[in-house]
């Protein structure tokens, strides 16, 4: 997990490879907000899929309406 505080990547510290000890390097903050990215869609479509589901809601098809797919988050960590 990624702490930034709020001067981050000001005068550019932070954001080469090595980072310091107080500012995380740049890929790593980006590694974890592909991960944050991740977890939020399948929460969310993990909510839709339980709403469709109920069977008291049978008028709409939330997971077609407001469903993420995985191709709309641009964001992806990759394993070389």
């Amino acid at each position: 997990m990624s702490n930034i505080p709020p001067d981050y990547g000001s005068g550019g510290s932070g954001l080469g490879a090595a980072g310091s000890q107080r500012h995380p390097p740049i890929s790593e903050v980006a590694r974890d907000v592909a991960d944050d990215l991740e977890t939020m869609r399948l929460a969310i479509n993990g909510a839709l899929a339980k709403l469709d589901a109920d069977a008291t809601v049978t008028d709409t098809n939330y997971a077609a309406l407001f469903g993420i797919a995985p191709s709309a988050i641009k964001t992806k960590k990759v394993s070389t």
